[in-house]
């Protein structure tokens, strides 16, 4: 899928391809990266934008089949699809506000003229609904999930129940979120859903009981009703709370019923306890009043709050609860600087581990500084070539088979500011098969490795030699 923003702070125009399976945004601080990486979050967190299509006529569900066969088939529309899509973006263009947590005056000073499109016509929207196939299971309650079965060359989805029973409560979360559901599927393909990891993760979990959305808001109304002035005291008393961004609140909004979402597993689990060990070397649990807990492999019967666990912990304790009870299959995981709190080392591992996250299925979107991560990226990109030698280099230094990266299902951008101007120019990295060069980062590790040349033969020799 291909988008082009304009008017986006600091970021007059740029064409991003998100379709891919890897997306790695690099450039200076300050460029804009998570002003977009919010607005995709806002994009593929389907659904997200509040709208509803329960009027449309043209997507029919026979409950009735559903019950008796256990399944429904629904006939495609591609108007309707259109329309949805149109509808959703335009949502979007008017929740600015609700999406980067700012006042509608912020809005229009920074993004007056902000714009977002899907670059495809019509017609192709129809012939990549017609390529297009997928299985999607959603959940609709304890005992019962939905798997949406979409094949290549059909011109319909199947429905089908899988649980034992379906009740009147399945029922009437079948028709309020069904449509919308199976409209995002075709509408915004390839992406199913999303999360997002903002820089501010590991602050959520350890302080989520007093960044709580329900205080909070009552803060800001009742500071409202105090200064503002205004005898429309019911105005001011209903009026949401803005001061957290979109990715933030969806995260305290978790954070707030994490005992709910930890009784069920997903098919991830097991993925999510091996990046416990290699990378936390604990285990990351939720007891029954919804409090986080760690404890270390080396004292496994001291659970300590996450307040207490080491900055590692903190950090990535959100991905590896995402993964064990949320994750579905082709989501899109969005994670802003996943270098934050670690090692060399462990950047490392963590980019061999999105590696596997890829081959499992997954999308990543990920905004990074790290030339560690990079440098691992790209080496696993070698890694999947078949030339002579590759598979001994393999064996020598530990990589596993789904350690590799498919060059051709990775993106890159460079953000950067454009001379002495004031806007950002958002630039395609070119992919070839030994990965891609971050020249911000490049030039800067090439100036340290020119000032400590110097000073070495300086301190060694007593003059300074010039590096070429």
């Amino acid at each position: 899928m291909k988008i082009k923003i304009t008017n986006l702070g600091p970021i007059k125009d740029a064409t991003l391809d998100i379709g891919k399976r890897l997306t790695v945004f690099c450039g200076p601080n300050n460029s804009g990266k998570t002003y977009v990486a919010f607005l995709i979050y806002s994009l593929t967190e389907l659904g997200a934008a509040g709208v509803s299509l329960r009027d449309s006529n043209n997507i029919h569900l026979s409950i009735k089949d559903l019950i008796k066969n256990k399944k429904s088939i629904i006939k495609i529309d591609v108007e309707d699809l259109w329309k949805y899509r149109t509808s959703e973006i335009e949502t979007i263009r008017k929740s600015l506000n609700s999406i980067y947590g700012i006042s509608n005056e912020t809005v229009e000073k920074l993004f007056g003229e902000f714009n977002l499109e899907i670059l495809e016509t019509k017609a192709q929207l129809k012939k990549n609904i017609k390529s297009m196939s997928f299985d999607h299971t959603m959940p609709v309650g304890d005992s019962l999930s939905l798997k949406i079965t979409k094949k290549a060359s059909a011109t319909d989805i199947e429905v089908s129940a899988l649980g034992d029973k379906i009740t009147k409560e399945n029922i009437r979360y079948i028709e309020l979120f069904l449509q919308g559901q199976l409209m995002a599927l075709m509408a915004f393909y390839p992406f199913t859903s999303s999360h997002i990891l903002p820089v501010e993760r590991n602050s959520i979990y350890t302080f989520s009981k007093e960044l709580s959305l329900k205080k909070q808001e009552f803060v800001d109304k009742a500071q409202a009703l105090n200064t503002n002035g205004s005898k429309d005291s019911f105005h001011w008393l209903m009026k949401r709370a803005t001061r957290y961004p979109m990715a933030i609140r969806d995260g305290l909004q978790i954070s707030e019923d994490l005992s709910n979402f930890s009784m069920q597993k997903t098919d991830f689990h097991n993925f999510a306890e091996e990046i416990e060990q290699v990378l936390l070397q604990g285990k990351v649990s939720v007891t029954k009043e919804g409090e986080v807990q760690f404890a270390s492999d080396k004292a496994k019967r001291k659970k300590i709050p996450i307040h207490l666990s080491a900055s590692i912990v903190k950090t990535l304790s959100g991905l590896v609860f995402y993964l064990k009870y949320m994750a579905t299959k082709n989501d899109l995981i969005i994670i802003d600087e996943p270098e934050l709190n670690l090692h060399p080392n462990n950047q490392v591992i963590l980019a061999r581990i999105f590696a596997k996250m890829l081959n499992k299925g997954f999308r990543l979107l990920i905004s990074t500084h790290s030339d560690y991560i990079i440098r691992e990226l790209n080496n696993l990109m070698m890694l999947s070539s078949a030339k002579e030698g590759i598979e001994d280099i393999i064996k020598k230094y530990n990589y596993s088979a789904d350690e590799k990266i498919n060059p051709e299902q990775v993106s890159a951008y460079l953000f950067n500011y454009k001379g002495k101007a004031k806007s950002v120019t958002v630039n395609p990295i070119p992919i070839t098969e030994e990965g891609f060069e971050v020249v911000t980062i490049d030039h800067t590790i090439d100036k340290l490795n020119e000032i400590s040349e110097e000073l070495f033969y300086t301190l060694k020799y007593g003059v300074s030699e010039q590096v070429e």
